[in-house]
């Protein structure tokens, strides 16, 4: 059975680098051919042996040629590399801008987050001076009253702060 699926999965990376899209036989393939935008890689080889994804798994040099000829591919397509060497050194270029990028965005998120977070605290500590101050013009008889209220209200709404005691 495993050199049945070799053998597919190889026919299979033949017709899709032939190039002629009449050979193809999964219709997927022959219509992104179509359009141009084929790409050999190893989801696309396992669809066009009809077989299932992860059938390439126990094929690791099946899964190594296709690494190379795709390659070979983009070398042939792309004028300005001569190498799969260049190629290659394009993607990482490519690819380290966009963690550049990445990383600015999380600084910038995690910069608005700590703002955020400060301005919450000055919000909670006027809130609780707020209600301090309330308290405060309550008659004591009354304030014992308020808080039980409060607290009896909604439990999960208790505060914790040293009020002042009145003078």
């Amino acid at each position: 059975m495993s050199q049945a699926t070799k053998k597919k999965l190889i026919d299979a990376l033949e017709r899709l680098l032939s190039g002629d899209v009449a050979k193809l036989t999964s219709r997927e393939l022959r219509n992104k051919a179509r359009k141009g935008k084929l790409k050999i890689n190893n989801s696309s080889v396992e669809k066009e042996a009809g077989l299932s994804a992860g059938a390439l798994r126990r094929h690791s040099d099946v899964v190594l040629m296709i690494k190379n000829k795709s390659l070979e591919v983009q070398v042939a397509q792309d004028e300005n590399t001569d190498t799969p060497i260049e190629v290659l050194q394009k993607e990482i270029k490519a690819l380290k801008g966009e963690r550049t990028q990445a990383n600015k965005k999380k600084k910038e998120y995690y910069d608005e987050a700590q703002s955020h977070k400060e301005a919450l605290a000055t919000q909670a500590a006027i809130h609780v001076k707020v209600v301090q101050e309330l308290m405060d013009m309550l008659h004591e008889s009354q304030r014992e009253k308020a808080m039980d209220k409060i607290v009896s209200t909604c439990l999960d709404n208790v505060v914790t702060h040293p009020f002042r005691k009145p003078k």
